[in-house]
């Protein structure tokens, strides 16, 4: 019984790290890897992976809530008309959308996307 209870805390030690490290929903991870596999060039397999790495490199740098929040704003900014008015001309907005950008850019060079 006591090794038992040994492997189960040693179990539990190895694996909460894991758990709490990547906490991106897998839907949103694969629509991640569907718009990089569409705005890139490259076999399918190669930016499969390469896409996927990037999503695994953003998840050990953003929560997932401050992910989606700095995605939306990326995404935001680019609205036209007045529509997109409110945030174009937010400057934490802005700020948000940069870091954002620059943080999958830097994540896509670590895996050789770019």
């Amino acid at each position: 019984m006591k090794i038992i209870n040994v492997v189960l805390a040693l179990a539990i030690v190895v694996c909460a790290p894991l758990s709490q490290a990547n906490d991106f929903p897998t839907a949103d991870r694969v629509a991640f890897v569907m718009e990089c596999m569409r705005d890139h060039t490259g076999g399918q397999f190669e930016l499969l992976n390469k896409c996927s790495c990037t999503v695994d490199r953003l998840a050990e740098q953003y929560k997932y809530d401050d992910y989606v929040e700095a995605q939306t704003m990326a995404k935001a900014v680019t609205i036209a008309g007045e529509r997109g008015s409110t945030l174009r001309d937010n400057d934490d907005a802005q700020k948000a959308a940069r870091r954002y950008k620059a943080s999958v850019i830097e994540a896509g060079r670590a895996c050789f996307l770019h």
